[in-house]
């Protein structure tokens, strides 16, 4: 039997078996605006207040970008830093190389239990290929595996078509999961659906959800 952790989103679990499975890669795309940097910030915010050290690597915001825009929904990423819970690198995608070299010697370093790319797409702009590109995201995911991490890699899906911007990303991953605006009606204006998660008999369909005051809440019985 598979261990698993709680994602921290209120009524995800519940769709996935009881959390993700421990060193697995979820893929979380979606159009911009869709909830996809709050999502991963409670994935970390949560798991750093149950002991278990987080990484954000970011190609897009700052670290300070990412601490005020935790800080809307009362999570506090600076006092996690200092106890040394939650560490923050940004990276200009340009840097790949940088980023690679640096990746492991931080999972060791930090004791890394929870792990975010984002985004993960940012990383294929400067490559010639796709299959140069699906190369890459495998060798990180192995890296990423064979650290024992937990990990949340985002992409952004260009006027909502595919599930990944080039199309190759979902294959690499255990899990993917999609973020998507309105489909519902209602009060509800944003939908979930976990497309793939291995080993795992997740729920089907379209299930509601919301940006709170306190983060990403989804509502399953809803779907």
């Amino acid at each position: 039997m598979s261990i698993r952790i709680s994602t921290g989103i209120p009524g995800l679990d519940q769709l996935v078996g009881g959390g993700f499975e421990v060193s697995s890669i979820i893929l979380l795309s979606g159009g911009p605006g869709t909830g996809k940097t709050t999502f991963c910030l409670q994935f970390l915010y949560h798991g750093a207040t149950k002991g278990e050290n987080g990484l954000y690597i970011s190609f897009e915001e700052t670290e300070d970008d990412l601490i005020r825009d935790a800080r809307n929904f009362g999570w506090d990423l600076e006092d996690l830093i200092k106890k040394k819970k939650l560490v923050i690198k940004h990276y200009s995608p340009f840097e790949y190389d940088k980023f690679k070299e640096e990746l492991t010697s931080l999972l060791k370093l930090h004791n890394v239990k929870r792990l975010v790319i984002d985004s993960i797409s940012g990383l294929g702009f400067y490559l010639e290929n796709k299959y140069e590109f699906r190369k890459r995201i495998w060798e990180l995911s192995r890296e990423v595996k064979n650290a024992g991490c937990t990990a949340i890699f985002t992409s952004e899906i260009p006027a909502e078509k595919g599930y990944s911007r080039f199309g190759v990303e979902e294959f690499i991953a255990d899990g993917l999961i999609v973020l998507h605006f309105g489909g519902l009606g209602g009060e509800f204006d944003r939908s979930l659906q976990v497309v793939k998660m291995r080993r795992t008999n997740h729920k089907k369909g379209l299930f509601p959800f919301k940006i709170t005051q306190k983060g990403v809440r989804v509502y399953p019985r809803s779907g």
